[in-house]
Order: C-alpha cells, then sequence, then structure tokens
C-alpha cells in the first residue's frame, strides 16, 4: 500500500555534482572575485597614499606697500618674515633724507626700539645706514638708489646699479611695520613687495579630489567585500533591557553635565582655529605658532566647523563631545566589559561600569577638544578587535577595525595609541589574516590585508584631503620651534602637573589617571599570576594592553598637558570595571586563598592612598567655570576626609570585615562553603567607592554653583539662557563704566597729613555715551594728533585731583580729608567712584562723606569685596603670606541707589594707620560713571581680540581680527583675562600673531566689573591706540598649481 505522505516523498532528491567543466568555472569565478578584491584595496590603498604627494593649487598672496596714501602703517605678518623680499628706494627719496637734519628714518619694518631681526634704513649726518637682520651692511657715502632682494636663504643689496652686495644666510627681514619719517610726497617712487609664506594656503586640484573621491569609494567597496565574503548574524542580535535604566541614567547625567559641565581650558583656542577657517581657508592655530596648521590631525576641527555653522553656543558646541560620551559609553559596556566578563549579572555589571565612565569621562570630556572623540575611537577599535574572537564575520569586524583605527589616528596626536592598540591584537590579527579559505592562503592573505588596509587607509583621507607633505613638515617644523615640544622622556612633567594644584592637577582629573595606574597594576598582577583565566577573564591581558598602549602614546605626544589623559575616558572606564569582576570572582575562588589575600591587601593599600592623593588636590576649574565651586581652593572634603588615606582604608576594612561576617553567617545558617571575598572586595570597594565620590562631587559642586551665582554669570546659567531664547554668553553678564562727568572742588583745600598730593591713578579710555542702548562713543582729542587717525580711542584721567601716604615709604602713615566735591543727582544707571590703590582696610580705612549745603547725610566706608579666586589652602602650610595683592589700582564706589537722596556734595575720607610694605593708602578724585553693558563698548571699534582663554563665552562677537594670507589684521579692542595677561597671541616667543599689537601700540583700559558680583574677576577690557594708520598696505593674489611636496622652503629660524 502506497502513502503519498510519507517521509520518503518529503525527501529532497540527491543533487548531482557538477560536472567538471561547473567545478572550473566556479573555482575561476572565485579566483576573479579574489582578484577583483585585490585590486580593489590595492587601488584604494594607492590613492590614500598618494594625497600627500597630489597637486594642489597654491595661493600666493603679495603685500604692498605703500598704498595710495604713503603713510606708516601697522603690517603683522604670520610669519614675521616673508617668503621674499622687494625694496626699492629710489635715488630722490634717499636724498630728500640726505638733506634732512637729524637722525631720519627711510625705510623700517622694526616698531622704535625692536630688538628684532628686520630691516632698518637710516640717514644721519648725510650717510645713509642699514640694517638688515643682524647684519650692518655698509653703504657708500653717496649712496643714491637702493634695490633689497631677499628670501628664505641670502639677501642682495644694489646701490646705484652697481653689482649686489650678497648676504648668505641673511634672511628676509621681520615684518611689523611699515614706517617712515618722510612726507607722502617725499615717498614717490618708494615700493616694498613680499610674498608671504603659504605651506597651507593649499586648496584641491581635481585631480586631487578625484583620488579624494576614489579613496572613499573603493573603501566603501572594500567594505561590502568584506561584509558579503563573511556575513554578519543580524538574528543573532539580541538587545538586554536590564541594563537600559541604566543607560537613561548615564544619559541623563550626560544631558546635565552638557549644560552645567566646566568649560575645557583650550575650548575658545580650539574654536578659533575653527572660526577663522573661512577667512583663511586652513585649521591654522590662530593665536601662536605663526597661525601655523593643525595639519594632518583636523577631523574633529573640520566636523566642528561644520556643526559651528549657525550656532556659535557654547552649550551647541558642546553638544557633538556629549554624543561622542555617549556613543562611548555604549561601546565600552556593551562592546568591552559585557563581552569580557560574560556570566556575570548584567544590572550589576552595568552599574559599576557606568560608576566608572562618568568618573573618567566628565572631568575630561565636555567640550570641544579631541579627547572624547579619541577615547572613542580607541574603545571602539578595542571592541572590533574582541569581536574578532565571537564571531563568523572576522574578515568584516577587522575591517570596521581597520577603518575605525585609520580615523583615530586622524584625530589628535595621540591617536598613535589607535596603531599600538593593533599591536597588542596582532596575534589575533594574523589569525583572521591566514584563516582557511576556498583559495590558497598565499592568494587569500594579500587580498585581505589589501582590503584591510584599503580602509585603514582612510585616516591619511581624513588627514590629507585639504593638506599637503609639505604643509605637515612645515607645520611639525614651527610647532617643534616654539614648543611645548618635549621627549617622551620628559613625561613626569605630565604627571607633575597633574599633582599640582592649579587647573591642571583638579582632584577629580587626579582620581581618573591615579585609579586607572591603580588598575593596570591590579591587572598586571592577575595576568602574572594566571588569575584571569582561573576568573574566566581571558581578554584581562589584551585589555590591559590596550590601557598600556593609551599611555604609551602619551608618552610619544610632544606637548604634556594633562587634558590628553581624557584619552583614558573610555578604556580606562573599561579595565576599572574588569578588574573589579575579576578581584570578586577571585574572592569566590577556594583554590586561590593566597592570590585573594595578597591581591586584596596590596591592592587596598594601593587604592587608598591614590584616592587620597587625587582628592588632596583642589576642585578648580579654569576661569570663569570656577566662580562658586566649592572647594576650588581647598582639598575635597565634603564633611568626610575623602583626602586621607586612613578614611579611605578604614573604609575598606570594613568592607571586608561586613563581608566576612556575611560570609560566615552564610556558613553557619545555610552550610555554604567560606570564600575570600573580604580580601578582595577591599580594593574594589576603594576603586569603586572613589569613584562614586568623584562623581557625586562633580555633578553636586556643578550644581550648586549656578544656585549660590543666582541670576549672576555662571556657565550653567549661560547654557540654560542659551537653550531658552538665546544669550551672548559672558558680554551679556559684564558692565563697562565710562566716565559720566567729572566732579570739581567746590570751596576750600584737603587736609592732609602724612598723604601728599600726587599718585597718579591710572589713564583710562576717552569715552562717553550718547544713548542709552547706542554703542559708546570716541571722544575726538581737543587738538588735531600729530600722526595716527582722528578716531584713535585718547587717554584720559578721571580726576585731576589724587592724594597717597606712599610718599615717605609703606612706613608713613596720617590722614586725608579732601576738599568737598559738587555732586550731581545720579541717575539709576551711574555710580560715583574712585580710584584706590594700597589697603584701605586691616587698620587702614576709607570713606566717602555725602552732605547737602553743610548738613552730613551719610557716610559711606570703601572697602575690597572679599576676593573669591584664591590661592590654594595647602593642609599642612596653608596660604602662602600675603598672597593678597593690594597694590593695584581698581575702582570703588557707590551705587546710585546708596548715595543719600538730597546729597549735593561729597568727599574723600582716608586713614592710613599701618606701616606694614602694603599700608598706605592713594586714592583720587571721586568721578561720576556710567554703567553700561559691555556690548556698548565692545561695539565702538572693531575688531576685538579676545584671549584665547574667553573667546569661547563670546559666542556673539564675529568682528575677531583676521588671519589670512599670511598676514593678520591688527585689533582696535583688546579682551584680556582676570590675570591681565597679554597671553600668547602677542608673545613673539610663542610665535604670536599680534605680536606687533603690543609692540606698537598703547593700551589704555576701559574700566569694566561683572553685574552685581563683587570680588568676581571677568577680565579687561583694552583699547588699542597705535598711533599710525591700520593695515595701510594692499595685497594682491594669484593661484599656481605645485606637487605636494613642493612649496615654500622652510621658515629661516636662524641665521646664518
Amino acid at each position: 500500500m502506497e502513502h503519498p505522505s510519507s517521509s520518503a516523498q518529503l525527501e529532497r532528491p540527491i543533487e548531482p555534482q557538477p560536472a567538471g567543466p561547473l567545478r572550473r568555472s566556479r573555482r575561476l569565478g572565485r579566483w576573479l572575485a579574489h582578484l577583483l578584491a585585490l585590486c580593489v584595496g590595492a587601488a584604494g590603498l594607492l590613492c590614500a597614499v598618494s594625497l600627500p604627494f597630489a597637486p594642489v593649487s597654491v595661493e600666493r598672496t603679495e603685500v604692498h606697500w605703500p598704498g595710495p596714501e604713503a603713510e606708516t602703517t601697522t603690517a603683522f605678518f604670520a610669519p614675521y618674515r616673508p617668503a621674499t623680499f622687494e625694496a626699492t628706494v629710489p635715488c630722490p627719496v634717499l636724498r630728500s633724507a640726505l638733506d634732512r637734519p637729524g637722525r631720519t628714518t627711510v625705510l623700517t619694518t622694526l616698531p622704535p626700539g625692536s630688538d628684532r631681526e628686520g630691516l632698518v634704513l637710516t640717514t644721519e649726518d648725510r650717510r645713509p645706514h642699514l640694517v638688515l637682520g643682524q647684519r650692518d651692511v655698509p653703504l657708500p657715502p653717496g649712496a643714491c638708489g637702493l634695490r633689497i632682494s631677499a628670501d628664505a636663504q641670502r639677501s642682495l643689496v644694489a646701490v646705484d646699479g652697481r653689482d649686489p652686495i650678497a648676504l648668505p644666510g641673511t634672511a628676509a627681514p621681520e615684518i611689523f611695520t611699515f614706517a617712515t619719517d618722510l612726507d607722502p610726497e617725499q615717498l614717490t617712487g618708494t615700493s616694498v613687495t613680499a610674498r608671504t609664506f603659504s605651506w597651507f594656503d593649499t586648496s584641491p586640484t581635481e585631480l586631487k579630489t578625484a583620488l579624494v573621491g576614489a579613496a572613499l569609494a573603493l573603501a566603501l567597496v572594500s567594505l561590502v567585500l568584506l561584509l558579503v565574503h563573511a556575513p554578519p548574524a543580524f538574528g543573532a542580535v539580541r538587545v538586554a533591557l536590564t541594563p537600559l535604566p541604566v543607560d537613561a541614567g548615564v544619559a541623563a547625567v550626560l544631558a546635565a553635565w552638557l549644560v552645567i559641565g566646566p568649560l575645557t581650558d583650550d575650548d575658545g583656542f580650539a574654536m578659533m582655529t575653527v572660526r577663522n577657517y573661512d577667512a583663511a581657508g586652513d585649521i591654522g592655530n590662530y593665536y601662536r605658532w605663526f597661525n601655523a596648521s593643525e595639519t594632518p590631525f583636523t577631523l574633529v576641527q573640520h566636523v566642528m566647523r561644520w556643526w559651528s555653522a549657525d550656532d556659535l553656543s557654547p552649550v551647541w558646541l558642546r553638544v557633538p563631545s556629549a554624543v561622542a560620551g555617549l556613543l562611548t559609553w555604549l561601546v565600552v559596556s556593551r562592546g568591552i566589559v559585557a563581552p569580557v566578563c560574560r556570566g556575570v549579572r548584567r544590572f550589576p555589571l552595568h552599574l559599576v561600569t557606568a560608576v566608572f565612565f562618568l568618573a573618567c569621562w566628565l572631568p575630561f570630556g565636555l567640550g570641544v577638544r579631541p579627547e572624547a572623540f579619541l577615547a572613542l575611537g580607541t574603545s571602539a577599535l578595542v571592541a572590533a578587535l574582541l569581536k574578532l574572537e565571537r564571531t563568523q564575520a572576522r574578515q568584516l569586524w577587522l575591517g570596521v577595525a581597520a577603518l575605525v583605527a585609520g580615523l583615530t589616528v586622524a584625530v589628535t596626536p595621540t591617536g598613535v595609541s589607535a596603531l599600538l592598540v593593533v599591536l597588542v591584537f596582532a596575534p589575533r590579527i594574523g589569525r583572521v589574516l591566514i584563516q582557511p579559505g576556498p583559495l590558497p592562503r598565499w592568494v587569500l592573505v594579500p587580498t585581505r590585508a589589501a582590503l584591510v588596509a584599503c580602509l585603514a587607509s582612510t585616516g591619511l583621507v581624513a588627514m590629507f584631503a585639504d593638506s599637503t607633505l609639505r604643509g605637515v613638515l612645515a607645520a611639525t617644523e614651527i610647532h617643534h620651534e616654539f614648543g611645548p615640544s618635549l621627549g617622551w622622556y620628559q613625561e613626569v612633567e605630565r604627571y607633575s602637573a597633574l599633582l599640582g594644584t592649579g587647573i591642571w592637577g583638579t582632584a577629580t582629573k587626579r582620581l581618573v589617571v591615579l585609579l586607572v595606574v591603580t588598575a593596570v597594576l591590579l591587572a598586571g598582577a592577575c595576568a602574572v599570576r594566571q588569575v584571569h583565566r582561573w576568573t574566566s577573564v581571558g581578554d584581562l591581558p589584551v585589555l590591559l594592553g590596550s590601557v598600556l598602549a593609551v599611555l604609551a602614546g602619551l608618552w610619544l605626544t610632544p606637548s604634556k598637558w594633562t587634558h590628553h589623559f581624557g584619552a583614558l575616558a573610555g578604556l580606562g572606564a573599561a579595565l576599572l570595571a574588569v578588574v573589579v569582576v575579576v578581584l570578586v570572582r577571585l574572592g569566590g575562588l577556594g583554590h586561590a586563598k593566597r592570590e585573594s589575600r595578597l591581591l586584596g591587601a596590596v591592592g587596598a593599600v594601593a587604592a587608598a592612598p591614590a584616592a587620597a592623593l587625587a582628592f588632596t588636590g583642589p576642585n578648580t576649574w579654569p576661569m570663569h567655570s570656577d566662580f562658586a565651586v566649592p572647594w576650588s581652593d581647598t582639598p575635597v572634603r565634603p564633611r568626610v576626609p575623602l583626602d586621607s588615606p586612613v578614611f579611605w582604608l578604614a573604609g575598606a576594612v570594613l568592607v571586608g570585615l561586613l563581608v566576612l561576617g556575611v560570609v560566615h553567617l552564610r556558613a553557619a545558617v545555610w552550610s555554604r562553603p567560606r570564600n575570600r571575598l573580604m580580601w578582595t572586595l577591599m580594593p574594589a570597594s576603594v576603586l569603586s567607592g572613589a569613584a562614586l565620590a568623584s562623581v557625586l562631587v562633580l555633578l553636586g559642586s556643578f550644581a550648586t554653583a549656578p544656585q549660590v551665582m543666582g541670576d549672576r554669570f555662571s556657565v550653567a546659567r549661560m547654557n540654560w539662557q542659551a537653550l531658552h531664547g538665546g544669550t551672548c554668553g559672558l558680554e551679556d553678564e559684564v558692565q563697562a563704566l565710562p566716565i559720566a562727568e567729572q566732579l570739581w572742588p567746590l570751596v576750600g583745600e584737603a587736609e592732609l597729613e602724612g598723604f601728599t598730593e600726587g599718585g597718579a591713578p591710572p589713564q583710562e579710555a576717552d569715552l562717553r555715551r550718547a544713548g542709552p542702548e547706542g554703542p559708546l562713543e570716541v571722544v575726538p582729542p581737543e587738538t588735531e594728533p600729530e600722526e595716527g587717525p582722528r578716531d584713535e580711542v585718547q587717554a584720559t584721567s578721571a580726576s585731576e585731583h589724587a592724594w597717597t601716604s606712599l610718599s615717605g615709604g609703606p612706613q608713613t602713615t596720617g590722614s586725608l580729608v579732601s576738599p568737598w566735591f559738587g555732586l550731581p543727582q545720579l541717575t539709576r544707571d551711574q555710580e560715583l567712584s574712585l580710584w584706590v590703590a594700597g589697603r584701605p582696610e586691616q587698620g587702614n580705612s576709607l570713606a566717602l562723606e555725602f552732605a547737602a549745603a553743610d548738613r552730613t547725610l551719610a557716610v559711606r566706608e570703601l572697602r575690597d569685596p572679599p576676593p573669591t579666586a584664591l590661592p590654594f589652602d595647602d593642609p599642612r602650610h596653608g596660604r602662602p603670606d600675603d598672597w593678597r595683592d593690594f597694590r593695584p589700582w581698581r575702582l570703588l564706589g557707590v551705587d546710585a541707589r546708596d548715595v543719600p537722596r538730597g546729597a549735593d556734595r561729597v568727599r574723600v575720607l582716608a586713614e592710613d594707620r599701618t606701616t606694614d610694605p602694603q599700608g598706605w593708602l592713594s586714592v583720587s578724585g571721586p568721578v561720576v560713571r556710567d554703567v553700561v553693558p559691555l556690548r556698548q563698548a565692545l561695539d565702538v571699534q572693531q575688531p576685538t581680540l579676545i584671549d584665547w582663554t574667553m573667546s569661547f563665552v563670546f559666542p556673539c562677537r564675529s568682528d575677531y581680527p583676521q588671519v589670512a594670507g599670511g598676514v593678520a589684521s591688527s585689533p582696535r579692542l583688546m579682551v584680556t583675562p582676570p590675570s591681565g595677561d597679554w597671553g600668547m597671541a602677542v608673545d613673539p616667543d610663542w610665535g604670536g600673531v599680534f605680536a606687533g599689537a603690543t609692540m606698537l601700540s598703547r593700551r589704555i583700559e576701559v574700566p569694566t566689573r561683572l553685574r552685581d558680583a563683587p570680588g568676581h574677576s571677568w577680565g579687561h577690557l583694552y583699547a588699542v591706540q597705535y598711533g599710525v594708520e591700520r593695515d595701510a598696505y594692499t595685497t594682491t593674489r594669484h593661484r599656481e598649481v605645485v606637487g605636494g611636496a613642493d612649496g615654500d622652503p622652510p621658515y629661516p629660524f636662524d641665521e646664518g
């Protein structure tokens, strides 16, 4: 009987084996496919490798002087020397100078009295004198007509058409100005042409653009080929729900940190390199190093250039780093810790990992610096390489790892750590490359290697798509010349700064490094004793090696700043979490008694001092981020002695005893075997507890600071306002105090005892308010200035009256009663103030007495508000003696609301009763000032140079001096930090781009203050008075095509 539904009927018929020709056809297809893949990978790699040498279009800029007006002008070259220099002084011009009495400057490129290496052509006693660089060039007495030619190697001086004087080793002169004593009509025929260096003024040619497109397209094809060759099992992907609450918590913390978190010390610097791109066409250093390019490590800056196109508010600019932080968390928790620590309950593991991640990321990760992206890159690289042992799609994940490694290298010099991580995983990578396949290995290995190398070469595309080999070499040389450029053997400098008490040694930053170093030691001990095998954490050695690779990458970088430790935010957190898991598992092993005790005791002894040493540092942060932050000048002690090793050791012992009790209880009640958890949980508890304490300190202190500041400026308030309608940052919170009305004595003389007239308070910018909302106006000089433009800000004195007790030295004592000054009625937006130097307290006193006719109405005492920026209070030595400096001049005053109603006169009362070095007083007469928004002062003149430490909190200011084509615009206003330091932008020892600004100008301060925040110093505003025209030269530009290895020669730092 037949059964049609039987199993015999359901079996598939046996397929015939392919015949010989079909087998050969399939085999030929495999050979052709691998040949094609080899060609794709090799071609993509070749395209990427050729990019540094590919031809580019370079823009040559020539500067010409004199301009139409033929007058002295500023000319800020960056670099200071041009690539080529030509100057012609015809005979009539030189004779005009020879005919003038005294010393006459015919042409100079240097400020008066400068010792820089420029050009100075003068005449005196009817003889010409030429100084070029360090050479005094002899000229014949009757010289008539002069031509100077110079480049980076030598100079030629031709006189009267004679054979030129050759000056080998004398490079083109440094240029900060084009100056002369001759009248414009006497300069007829004089010309100067200087071509600037153009290493970085390049753009891709069509050929290079095609190479970039081909390299990227072939990399994409390579990735697709690897995917097709070994597709991943997408159906095996499972999303664990247990860790999602922890993920949400981490995301919430990062979102809050985006608003309340501190600024980094480099945010302003990094963003100005990006903002100047539109003018320069390159990511240059803007402030220093001659504006040398940041090439080849500009990947993050280009991302930020795109991101900042429509909004420059700090909270918006920090979003990419926060997103990178969230991605890093997902990679670390799911791609590293979870697969390395298999068998551990997900929620506790996720929670511990989150604590370590936040402790490592929060102090370093937020901002526009590249460390957040470097941490993401290295974490993703390790996660991809770990995946090689746990997937069938090994070639695909190797390709992903190659792509990530290449892009990570393009982020920052510390990205070299990605290459070191690859070396750590080299054995695993080798096993994947030589994995057997359908063809011989001599075919498979080159093909796989070519595809992987093609993907890795995307790093070269990111680095050289918009730069050249010549540009990289020039930038590297300039960076090395000015520094910091330290060797690997000077890495101790970084750790020395980390253990300092400034912003480089903030407690929570210290903790990251010290905990990671402790984890490295514990992991190393576990690896040596094979503990990782006993505890089923076999990947501990490669994770340890990866962290060591990051630390080694730091050793190799030439600058030794502590913010580079942000690179540890991903892998460092992963290692800490894995080490805790290993310690906990080790304690549960019955056969590892010796290792448990040894690692537990030694680990606790190592971790406790590390945590205490970290919290011995202050909770101090850069500049305005430090406002109202607790423990900014003391060790971090939030009601518990976190800075005490005894505290952490006692906590570890307490945890051990508690665990011991629980273990014995379980053994007695449930007959469970005893283990050694009491030992291994001691170091684990210190590591976890210190990390948790760090997170709580950070979140608590930066949540408290804006509450203390209230409606006054804080970083959190600024960011919150940006999210709710916009803000101009610090610009909205600072008030300028221009003079509204000078006061004059009514009758009588000052009553002086020990005081004398004099003291000379500082002059200030003469600006006056013309309307309630418009910009302040420059008060023109009473007479036409002898030189320089009439619209420059002039200097004035607030009062013609001043008195001091310092004439006889600080030991002099006495008293002052000034004459009565007439007092107008003040409006709500005015104040009465005077200049003060010396100490008006601690034995001395200063006050303003108000009266109506002969009747005293009130006496208002004037004292300095308590400063908020304090030196570190060392636990053993305290603060430095005499740390408070009362000697500088500053304004003290009385707001209009505190002036007694009906007062029509005021006088100054001062008493000096002390004889110590600061026990003296100097005061000026009182003056009425307008209180106006800083914006009205900044709008007076443009452009405004804002110091790199502060520019990040001025998002609305777009009138910065542009740097392009090898020259920089001359700033008319300058904003400096609270210290008053002019900074590296004007320091020639740093290659300051605006060095000529301080060489050629006088800076006149505009009095300012932070709104409603006495004791908080925001910075300083200065008007820049050059006395000559600004940038009164012309430029011409033309383009030419050069090879990527060709172009201008190196900068001549040393004359031969």
